[in-house]
C-alpha cells in the first residue's frame, strides 16, 4: 500500500449514505460528486427501493467503497425507515446524508470533517445554493437560509441511539433537531457553495417549498415582495447575488448536469 494511502486510512472513515428509488438520471450526477471529493476515506450505502436497474450507472464506482442494499417496495417503507436502514449499513466513523438529486463540492466532505475534528459531534450548512430547473429561475440560483441548519447537510459522529422517524418527509429535519441538542456547530453562509439542492419536479416537497427558502425571514420576505410587486424584478432579491465560489459551484453544477444528460447542452 502506498504512503499517502496508508495516511488516508488514519482518517476517520466517512459513510455517506443515499436513499433512492426510480431515479438513475439524477444518481448519475449524485455519484460524479462522490467520485470528485477530495476526501479519500469514504464510502457510499445506498438504499434502493425502485425498479430501476442501477448497475451501469454503479459499476465505476470502487467495489470496495460501495454497500447496496435493494429493498422490496413496501407501504412500511417510508424515507425515515430507509434512512435508519442506511445507519444501520454505515461502517464510518463519521456519517452525512447524500441525497440521490443534490449536488455537492468535491470539498464538501472534506470541510465537514474538519468541523468534527474539531471536538463537535454534528455539523451542517447554514446557506445552501437552490437550483429550479425551469424558466424563468433556471439560470438564477438563489441562496436559501435554514435558521438550525440546512437539514440534507448535516455530518455527524456516529451515534446509534439517534435514528430518523418512521415519517414520509421532514424526517431529516426531525433528526437534525435531535443532533443540535449536542455539540453541534453551523458552517456559516459562505460555504453555501458546497451544496447545490435541486428541484426537478419529483421531489419530496414541491416548487413552493423551494421558493419559501428565499423569503423565510422577515427581512427577505419584505425584500421578497419589494422586488417582486413592486419592482417587478425579482432577480435584484439579495439572495441571487452569488459570490465567486458560488458562481464557480453553479457553472461545475451545470456542465455535471449536462455530462449526466439532465439539461440539453446549450448550442450558442
Amino acid at each position: 500500500m502506498a504512503k499517502n494511502q496508508k495516511e488516508d486510512l488514519k482518517l476517520p472513515k466517512v459513510s455517506c449514505l443515499m436513499v433512492t428509488a426510480n431515479r438513475k438520471r439524477f444518481l448519475k450526477r449524485s455519484l460524479l460528486s462522490y467520485q470528485r471529493q477530495t476526501y479519500t476515506n469514504k464510502e457510499l450505502v445506498i438504499i434502493d427501493d425502485g425498479d430501476d436497474d442501477l448497475a451501469a450507472v454503479l459499476r465505476d464506482l470502487p467495489a470496495n467503497e460501495v454497500t447496496y442494499l435493494k429493498m422490496e417496495k413496501k407501504p412500511g417503507n417510508v424515507l425515515g425507515h430507509l434512512r435508519n436502514l442506511s445507519l444501520d449499513e454505515a461502517k464510518g466513523d463519521f456519517i452525512t446524508q447524500w441525497d440521490d438529486d443534490d449536488w455537492y463540492h468535491p470539498e464538501r466532505i472534506q470541510t465537514q470533517v474538519d468541523v468534527l475534528l474539531q471536538g463537535y459531534d454534528a455539523c451542517c450548512l447554514s446557506n445552501t445554493l437552490m437550483h429550479i430547473d425551469r424558466e424563468p429561475f433556471f439560470n438564477h440560483p438563489y441562496v436559501s437560509f435554514f435558521k438550525k441548519g440546512t437539514p440534507g447537510s448535516i455530518m455527524h459522529r456516529r451515534d446509534p441511539l439517534i435514528r430518523y422517524p418512521a415519517m414520509g418527509r421532514s424526517e431529516d429535519d426531525v433528526y437534525l433537531r435531535a443532533w443540535t441538542k449536542k455539540r453541534y456547530f453551523k458552517l456559516p453562509g459562505s460555504y453555501a457553495h458546497l451544496f447545490i439542492r435541486c428541484f426537478h419536479g419529483s421531489n419530496t416537497w414541491d416548487m413552493k417549498h423551494f421558493l419559501q427558502q428565499m423569503r423565510n425571514t422577515i427581512p427577505d420576505l419584505v425584500t421578497y415582495g419589494w422586488y417582486r410587486f413592486l419592482k417587478g424584478d425579482l432577480f435584484k432579491h439579495r439572495r441571487f447575488k452569488l459570490n465567486e465560489k458560488a458562481r464557480a459551484a453553479f457553472n461545475s453544477y451545470l456542465e455535471d448536469s449536462y455530462a449526466a444528460g439532465l439539461f440539453p447542452r446549450p448550442t450558442s
